[in-house]
């Protein structure tokens, strides 16, 4: 497991002009292609375990016998 950090980011809407915020939160790599000039909102960061799949090594042991 690795931790992940999420945030609620803010970004400028481009057909209103307007500031808007996401509506739920976001690692920085999604906020990144979603919303290229957003920035974290202060307080809201929220840490979490995500599975990560190039450490899982276990796989390997179900793998099928090839006949």
């Amino acid at each position: 497991m690795k931790t992940v950090e999420y945030w609620i980011w803010r970004y400028r809407d481009h057909k209103t002009g307007r500031v808007c915020r996401t509506m739920f939160p976001m690692s920085a790599s999604e906020a990144a292609t979603r919303y290229p000039q957003s920035e974290p909102i202060e307080s809201t960061r929220t840490v979490r375990e995500v599975y990560d799949a190039e450490r899982d090594t276990v796989w390997s042991i179900f793998r099928h016998a090839r006949t």
